[in-house]
Order: C-alpha cells, then structure tokens, then sequence
C-alpha cells in the first residue's frame, strides 16, 4: 500500500515541478482522478503536501549530502525521489529509515533506470546521518538546559551585608 502511495506521490511532484508549482491543487486533482483506495490516496496526499511545504528545508539537507552533484543537475525524478524520502526520514522518525531508504531505491527501479538508485542509497543514508545527529545534539543540549536547576528562595544562602 505506501509502495503504491509513494508512487502517486512521486508521480504528483514529478507534475508540480514540471508547472513549477507549489499548490496543491494540481497533486489534488491528479491523486482524485486515481481508481485506489482512500488510505493511498490519503498518504500520497500527505506526502506531496508536506514536501511540496518544506521544499526548502529538503533541498538544503540534499545539497550537504550530494558528493559531486548539484541538485538542479539530477534529473527531475531522481530529485523528486530524493525530497521524497528525505521528508519521510526528516517528519517521519516512526518509520524505519531502512524501509524509507530502500522504497526510494525501489522507486528508482521503477521510474528511472539502475544506475541512480546507488546514488539514491548513499545520498539518503548521509541525509539519514545528518538528521539523527541533529537529533541527538539537540536532545543533549535540552537534557543539559533542563539540569540547570535553578535555585528556588528556600535553598538560596543569605546575602551578606
């Protein structure tokens, strides 16, 4: 079922893109036209809304983890294949991102050719590094802001004159 929505959705972004849209309108027209069920469509939908939503964001951690490649450089499937996953990896922390990692090589079989999909693997799985070291970063530095424990009035030593 998500193999099948992550393919609607890619195909939706593939559409965006090429209109040079952000709106969703045109994702909501083409996922309503399709003959699927409503939890596909459902997740598709959510997909293309929230990259379409933080495009941006996605581009900047795919411009640090490409070796040797620009972004605008990687044919319109393979970066739309990239946004794909690296939203799922990014706003999905549930989700394995060996699953997320591997439908998007799945989706390079499908829709582009054999060669990319290595590419998509190594350029996911540093996208993956990235956000997980991110994560433990900021988990630190909250779980020290949250040791500084702040003397309340009844431990507080006199001041002295």
């Amino acid at each position: 079922m998500r193999h099948q929505a992550r393919s609607y959705a890619l195909q939706a972004l593939y559409q965006a893109e090429l209109l040079q849209s952000k709106a969703m309108k045109h994702a909501d027209r083409f996922l309503d036209q399709l003959e699927t069920s409503p939890e596909i469509k459902e997740f598709a939908r959510e997909l293309v809304a929230g990259t379409l939503q933080h495009r941006k964001h996605l581009d900047r951690y795919l411009r640090r983890n490409l070796e040797h490649w620009k972004l605008n450089r990687l044919s319109t499937t393979v970066r739309n294949i990239l946004r794909l996953a690296t939203y799922e990896l990014y706003h999905h922390p549930e989700l394995s991102h060996s699953v997320v990692i591997d439908e998007a090589v799945e989706l390079c079989k499908d829709f582009v050719d054999d060669t990319s999909h290595g590419l998509t693997n190594r350029v996911l799985q540093r996208v993956y590094d990235q956000i997980t070291e991110e994560r433990k970063t900021k988990a630190i530095a909250k779980k020290e802001e949250s040791s500084k424990i702040k003397p309340d009035k009844k431990t507080q030593e006199p001041e002295s004159k």
